[in-house]
C-alpha cells in the first residue's frame, strides 16, 4: 500500500518543477567524459541485440530530461522495449551529470518471464577527483532461494562471475563503496556484485563494463525457455524486484533531490512497474 501510495502521489505533468519543459527545452550537451563513449558503444550493442525500440514512457512522465534548479544537476532517462517481444520486461537507459558527485551511466536490462537468465544491472562512470567507479551485478529470478539451485549457480555465478569480482576488487586503487542506505537495493544485490570505486584508469573500468555486458549476451545466446507453467511465478517475482529497485531509487533521488523531483526520477529510472505504472508511459 505504502508502495502504490506513493507512485499514485506523482502524475505526469506539464508544470513539474525541476523537469525541463517540452516546450522550451535546452538539450544538455555535457563535454564527453572518458566513460561516455563506453557508454555509448555498449548501448548501441544492447540495442542491436535485442532490436530496442525507444517508448514514451519518460517523456510522459517529463523526465526524459531533467535539472534540479537547486543544484544544477542533470539526467536524462528512457525506456526501451523490444520490437519483436522476446526475452525482454525492458531496458532502462539513463544518465546524471552532478557538478559534486561526478557522472554516472546506467544501462539496467530487465528480463522477462520466458527465461531464466539474471537481470543485469549496469552502473558506471567518474567521479569528481578523477576516479572511476563501477556497479555491476547480475540480479538472481526465480524461486529458489540463490545458492539451493546448483544447475542455476553454475550456470550464472560459476568460475567466470567469480574471478571477474576478484579481478575487479584488484584493480589500481580500487576501493570498496559502501552500500546503499536502502534495505530494498541492498535486497537485490547478488554476492557476485561488482561495487568499486576509486579506479584510477577509465580503461579498467570499461573493461569491467563491457566484460559485463558480454557475458550477460553469451547467456543470451543459449538460454533456454522457462516452460509455460513456470511463468507466471517468474513474472510476479520479477516484478517484485522491479518494486525493491522502485523503493530504492526513492530512497535514493528524494535525499538528493527532495520529494516532487526525486520521485519523477525514480519513476523514470525504474520504467514500468504494475502498481507503479499509473497514468502514463507505453
Amino acid at each position: 500500500a505504502l508502495f502504490l501510495s506513493a507512485v499514485s502521489a506523482f502524475q505526469p505533468s506539464s508544470t513539474f518543477v525541476g523537469s525541463v519543459s517540452r516546450n522550451n527545452i535546452m538539450k544538455r550537451t555535457p563535454l564527453k567524459m572518458a566513460l561516455e563513449p563506453t557508454f555509448d558503444a555498449l548501448f548501441s550493442k544492447v540495442t542491436e541485440k535485442f532490436g530496442l525500440q525507444v517508448t514514451d514512457f519518460a517523456e510522459t512522465y517529463d523526465g526524459q530530461n531533467w535539472q534540479c534548479p537547486k543544484t544544477g544537476n542533470s539526467g536524462a532517462a528512457d525506456w526501451y522495449s523490444e520490437s519483436s517481444p522476446q526475452y525482454l520486461t525492458g531496458v532502462s537507459k539513463t544518465s546524471v551529470w552532478t557538478s559534486g558527485i561526478g557522472d554516472a551511466y546506467t544501462i539496467n536490462i530487465w528480463m522477462g518471464p520466458s527465461y531464466d537468465v539474471p537481470n543485469l544491472l549496469l552502473s558506471f562512470g567518474d567521479a569528481p577527483d578523477g576516479t572511476f567507479f563501477v556497479d555491476a551485478d547480475y540480479v538472481p529470478r526465480g524461486s529458489d532461494p540463490l545458492g539451493s539451485n546448483v544447475a542455476y549457480m553454475d550456470k550464472y555465478y560459476g568460475e567466470d562471475v567469480i574471478s571477474a569480482w576478484d579481478t575487479s576488487v584488484g584493480l589500481t586503487g580500487a576501493e570498496f563503496m559502501p552500500p546503499s542506505s536502502s534495505f530494498h537495493t541492498r535486497l537485490l544485490s547478488s554476492p557476485a556484485r561488482i561495487h568499486v570505486k576509486g579506479l584510477k584508469r577509465a580503461d579498467d573500468a570499461a573493461e569491467v563494463a563491457t566484460a559485463h555486458v558480454e557475458r550477460f549476451f553469451e547467456w543470451i545466446d543459449v538460454a533456454q525457455a522457462v516452460p509455460a507453467r513456470l511463468r507466471g511465478s517468474y513474472n510476479m517475482r520479477d516484478d517484485k524486484l522491479r518494486q525493491f529497485f522502485y523503493r530504492g531509487e526513492m530512497v535514493k533521488n528524494i535525499d538528493l533531490y527532495g520529494d516532487e523531483l526525486g520521485s519523477m526520477i525514480a519513476a523514470v529510472n525504474t520504467g514500468p512497474v504494475a502498481e507503479a505504472y499509473v497514468g502514463g508511459g507505453s
